[in-house]
């Protein structure tokens, strides 16, 4: 069986999101508890390109899709990120370690996704030098040292 462990971490960006944006927040706590207790769900968070698109979701009941961070995956580091495809929290990445030796999922980071190409947005963007991937990378090599 899977488990779905919420790093100390992500509950305060859940916090944080709570704070600015109390309905986004909510609906990140519903799915996350959700994930919780859906061992099928938890089974997809680690299948590459789960779910398709907001527009196309495959299967057609998908209502999140999941892929490897693959700057990360480069680095040896097993990290995911997951898009929700509810209209209040599609612009939410939730960023996760996969411990395949204990078929546990931690949650380490909900971040708002920078635009793309966008320079000036200081949202999360994937790149490895971002301050939060910094916190997240920090966070993972803690879980398996």
């Amino acid at each position: 069986m899977y488990e779905f462990i919420i790093h100390d971490d992500a509950t305060g960006d859940l916090r944080e999101i709570l704070a600015a944006d109390r309905a986004a927040g909510v609906k990140l706590a519903a799915f996350l508890a959700q994930l919780r207790v859906d061992q099928d769900l938890l089974d997809r968070l680690s299948q590459s390109d789960y779910g398709g698109s907001p527009a196309r979701p495959r299967p057609r009941s998908a209502t999140f899709n999941v892929g490897m961070w693959v700057a990360a995956q480069q680095k040896g580091m097993n990290l995911w990120r997951l898009r929700c495809f509810t209209d209040e929290i599609v612009g939410y990445r939730l960023i996760y370690a996969f411990l395949p030796a204990t078929d546990q999922y931690v949650l380490l980071a909900i971040a708002e996704k920078a635009e793309v190409h966008d320079k000036d947005d200081e949202r999360f963007d994937y790149e490895l030098k971002h301050e939060i991937a910094s916190r997240v990378i920090n966070s993972y090599r803690d879980l398996v040292d």
